[in-house]
């Protein structure tokens, strides 16, 4: 019962650290801030969190767990690669524009980490970001697909490259015809470039079988 009591009231602390990050920013959320925005005490907040960057971990894990069940229950298991990025793309767009406030809360999350030397935390949100996309892109077979593992990652990264550049402008300069041209394009660029990794290894396969029987 007291671990349940618990689990609730560290629940409600994120929420409210979420509410207050979407007010007042990263650096104007003070664990004060928070502790009022959770409707908890300040002794409480530090029961449960022994400093803001606790709350700030605390908060991007909840984040990169709500993207990812989001995700999960829109994309498809599908056997070709090509519907894979056109699955993943559209669907992580509908939901970034579905949490559009918390996107800002994670790019200043982002930035407030590197700015005070916690590099760490920047470094985890991407690392969620990369693993998330990473496997959807493995669960195609690797027959398949015809693309290795780092294949996948090169793949991921222009992924997350791409519609972070889209969204940095969507948020500066909304424009939702505009942007839904540019996921459309960056779907069509990933695709092609998986072609280009494809036919690399293909090439290189023959090469090394020409290779050995050279030799």
């Amino acid at each position: 019962m007291a671990q349940a009591k618990g689990e609730r009231t560290r629940a409600q602390i994120i929420e409210g650290a979420v509410r207050a990050l979407s007010k007042t920013g990263v650096v104007g959320a003070t664990t004060r801030k928070i502790a009022a925005e959770s409707n908890v005490q300040l002794a409480t907040l530090h029961y449960h969190f022994d400093n803001k960057s606790a709350i700030l971990l605390a908060v991007l894990e909840v984040l990169n767990g709500d993207m990812a069940l989001s995700l999960r229950d829109q994309v498809k298991r599908v056997a070709d690669v090509d519907e894979c990025i056109g699955q993943v793309l559209r669907a992580g767009w509908r939901v970034l524009m579905q949490t559009r406030s918390l996107q800002v809360v994670q790019y200043e999350l982002t930035l407030y980490a590197l700015r005070e030397g916690a590099g760490w935390l920047a470094e985890r949100q991407y690392d969620a970001y990369m693993q998330l996309y990473l496997d959807f892109l493995r669960n195609v077979p690797e027959r398949e697909s015809g693309l290795s593992l780092e294949d996948c990652r090169a793949l991921t990264r222009f992924m997350l490259a791409g519609i972070d550049g889209i969204l940095l402008q969507e948020l500066a300069k909304p424009n939702r015809a505009r942007s839904k041209r540019g996921i459309e394009a960056l779907i069509g660029a990933t695709k092609s470039y998986a072609r280009v990794l494809r036919t690399a290894r293909s090439e290189e396969g023959t090469a090394a079988r020409g290779a050995v029987r050279g030799g």
